[in-house]
């Protein structure tokens, strides 16, 4: 059996045409310069822990806990304007991984969808996980710079790449990465399967159910083509008999709550 916990790891405020790019005509309305209070809205930030009888596995980190004490200074500027973090006690992955009797040291793979800040903010809170992954392409993004990645958050932290393809975690075909570039460079899914039928992590390939249905793009798109083929590949698993969910980071409709394959 495979449980997938999903874990409310706090919120953001974000303009409403990051999640769903046809909110807005304004090529540049995602980032909320110039536009007004109301067109903003708080989404969740998810992260989420599979306890796999082979594997203890957590999909991205959420907030670190000092978003609690200064955001702006945490996320810097541009992340700050783009994203603020909102994170109440109790809600730190730390947090949810002890009411669960983990510690960090106890998870055998951490495995970060993209790294961006909402996704990999809290990686300094798990970094004695016996394995922290990444892909490679968004490693090598990064590395590079750009202001929506923060690299001092990760500084000293060892993340192994592994490669932009199709990737058997456990080598049983249980847990799966999968590719879905377009809102970054290395966008990575997770497909875990189990006797009752499969689910899928998709990050930030979309943001609520009309992002596959549809193929409406994220606001953020690094590759439009490439973002658009990833929702493509994310509606076909969600027409799949067998698809129990699509878990999304941002998707009010999977908050909380577990999942069981």
């Amino acid at each position: 059996m495979i449980k997938i916990h999903i874990l409310d790891c706090g919120s953001t405020f974000v303009d409403e045409a990051l999640p769903l790019s046809n909110r807005s005509k304004n090529p540049l309305a995602f980032s909320g310069l110039g536009r007004k209070k109301n067109h903003q809205i708080e989404v969740p930030v998810t992260a989420y822990l599979i306890e796999h009888p082979q594997a203890l596995i957590l999909v991205d980190t959420g907030w670190d806990a000092a978003v609690r004490k200064d955001a702006r200074r945490y996320e810097g500027f541009v992340n700050y304007h783009a994203s603020p973090g909102v994170l109440p006690e109790g809600k730190a992955v730390t947090e949810h991984l002890a009411r669960y009797g983990y510690r960090a040291a106890d998870i055998d793979y951490c495995i970060l969808t993209h790294m961006d800040i909402d996704h990999a903010g809290g990686i300094g809170m798990v970094k004695d996980a016996k394995c922290i992954m990444a892909g490679r392409a968004e490693l090598e993004a990064a590395a590079k710079s750009n202001p929506r990645y923060l690299k001092r958050l990760w500084r000293g932290i060892d993340i192994k790449a592994f490669p932009d393809e199709e990737y058997d975690l456990l080598n049983d075909g249980s847990v799966k990465l999968i590719p879905l570039p377009g809102h970054s460079a290395g966008m990575t899914g997770v497909r875990a399967e189990g006797s009752g039928g499969f689910c899928v992590i998709a990050g930030d390939c979309g943001y609520a159910r009309e992002s596959y249905e549809k193929l409406v793009l994220p606001g953020i798109a690094r590759d439009r083509k490439q973002a658009e083929a990833s929702l493509r590949r994310l509606q076909a698993y969600s027409r799949d008999e067998r698809c129990i969910a699509v878990l999304m980071t941002h998707d009010p409709e999977y908050k909380t709550g577990e999942i069981i394959l």
